[in-house]
C-alpha cells in the first residue's frame, strides 16, 4: 500500500486551499493510506474529509517547548513508514519534518526534497499546490474547494438560526469583518452601513461572524448599526461557523480563512482584498466576486505593520460593495 504524508500546518485558509489537491491524490491513489499533518487549531476544517485516512495534529499552541512537540510528531511520522510526502507549506520546518519522517519520495521546495518545485510564478494557491502534485506524477485540474459537513452539523446550524428568530425563507447575509491581519480589515463602520442597507432595502437578516479575537469588532458593528442584527462573533466553533455560512444566501468577507470556507461550502461570496495577494488567494468560481482598490504597493509584504494609511482598504467604497451585492442578488433572487 502507498503511504502518503501531506503537510500544511497553517493557516486556516491555506489548509482549505489544499482540498482540491487532497481530492486529486485520492483519485490517483484510491487504495493509499493518506495522512495530513496540520496545526491543531485548524484541523477541524478537514474533519470528515473522505479522502484522508488520518489527520495528525501539530499543537503549535502547546505549553510544551517547540522541540518537545517536534519529537512527538516525528515519532508518529516514523511509525507510519510513509513512502511519499508532499510539503504544501514549503518552509524549512515542514521540509525538515518531511525529511525526518523517512519518506523516500519527498516533494517540496528546498534542498531536503527529492523533487524541488519553485514558486516563482504569481498564480493561484491551488495551482501552486497542483505543481507539487504534477512533480509526483499526479494529475490535477479541478480547483473546487471542499468542506464536508455532516447532516447533524447542518441541523445544528438550522437550530441556531431558528433559536435566534431566523427562518428558512429569510434572506440571510453573513458578514465577516475580521481578518488575521488588521490591515486586511475593511472599515467596520462601512460594514455597519452595508448591514443597515441590506435590512432596509432587502429585508435581509444580517449575521455577524467572527472568531474569539473578533468579539469587540462584532459588538462595535452591532452597536453602530441602526437596524437589528444577529451577532455570532466568538460564539461558534469552526465547524459551526462553516455550517452557518452554508446556510447563508450571501457572504461578505475580508481576505481571510472563512472567505475560503464560504467558497468551499458553495455560498456566493463578495471578497474584499487590500494588502493581500488577490491573484493567489481570490475565491474561485463565477458565483463569487472580488473587490479591490488597485494601488501600486499592493500586494504588500505579508503581515507588515509599516503601512500608515491602509489606502488599499480605504479605497473600497460602500458603493463599490453595494453594487456588487446588487449584482449577486440579481442572479440568485
Amino acid at each position: 500500500m502507498e503511504k502518503i504524508l501531506l503537510i500544511r500546518l497553517s493557516s486556516l485558509g491555506d489548509i482549505v486551499l489544499t482540498t482540491p489537491a487532497i481530492r486529486a491524490i485520492r483519485s490517483h491513489y484510491p487504495n493509499a493510506y493518506i495522512a495530513m499533518l496540520v496545526a491543531k487549531q485548524s484541523a477541524d476544517v478537514l474533519k470528515h474529509n473522505p479522502h484522508l485516512n488520518e489527520i495528525i495534529h501539530f499543537d503549535r499552541l502547546s505549553s510544551n517547548k517547540d522541540t518537545v512537540e517536534m519529537y512527538r510528531i516525528l515519532r508518529i511520522l516514523r511509525q507510519r513508514k510513509f513512502t511519499l510526502s508532499i510539503d504544501f507549506q514549503r518552509k524549512f520546518r515542514t521540509e525538515l519534518l518531511m525529511y525526518l519522517s523517512g519518506a523516500t519520495q519527498r516533494i517540496g521546495k528546498g534542498i531536503l526534497s527529492t523533487k524541488r518545485v519553485s514558486e516563482t510564478e504569481n498564480k493561484h494557491a491551488t495551482e501552486h499546490n497542483f505543481d507539487l502534485l504534477h512533480a509526483a506524477g499526479i494529475p490535477a485540474e479541478n480547483r473546487q474547494l471542499e468542506i464536508f459537513l455532516e447532516d447533524i452539523e447542518r441541523v445544528k446550524a438550522h437550530q441556531l438560526f431558528n433559536n435566534a428568530g431566523i427562518n428558512d425563507a429569510d434572506l440571510t447575509v453573513g458578514l465577516f469583518p475580521g481578518a488575521g491581519w488588521k490591515l486586511r480589515e475593511w472599515m467596520p463602520d462601512r460594514f455597519a452601513t452595508i448591514g443597515d442597507k441590506l435590512i432596509t432595502d432587502f429585508n435581509a437578516k444580517v449575521l455577524i461572524f467572527g472568531g474569539p479575537n473578533d468579539v469587540d469588532l462584532g459588538n462595535h458593528i452591532t452597536y453602530t448599526m441602526k437596524q437589528k442584527t444577529y451577532n455570532f462573533a466568538g460564539k461558534l466553533t469552526l465547524r459551526e461557523l462553516a455550517a452557518c455560512i452554508n446556510q447563508c444566501k450571501l457572504f461578505l468577507s475580508n481576505d481571510t480563512g472563512p472567505m475560503h470556507i464560504a467558497t468551499a461550502v458553495g455560498t456566493p461570496t463578495v471578497a474584499l482584498f487590500g494588502p493581500g495577494n488577490h491573484i493567489r488567494f481570490q475565491p474561485i468560481g463565477d458565483i463569487h466576486t472580488l473587490i479591490r482598490y488597485d494601488v501600486p504597493c499592493s500586494p504588500c509584504k505579508q503581515f507588515t505593520n509599516k503601512c500608515k494609511d491602509n489606502i488599499c482598504m480605504k479605497g473600497i467604497t460602500v458603493d463599490d460593495v453595494w453594487d456588487s451585492i446588487g449584482k449577486v442578488f440579481n442572479s440568485i433572487l
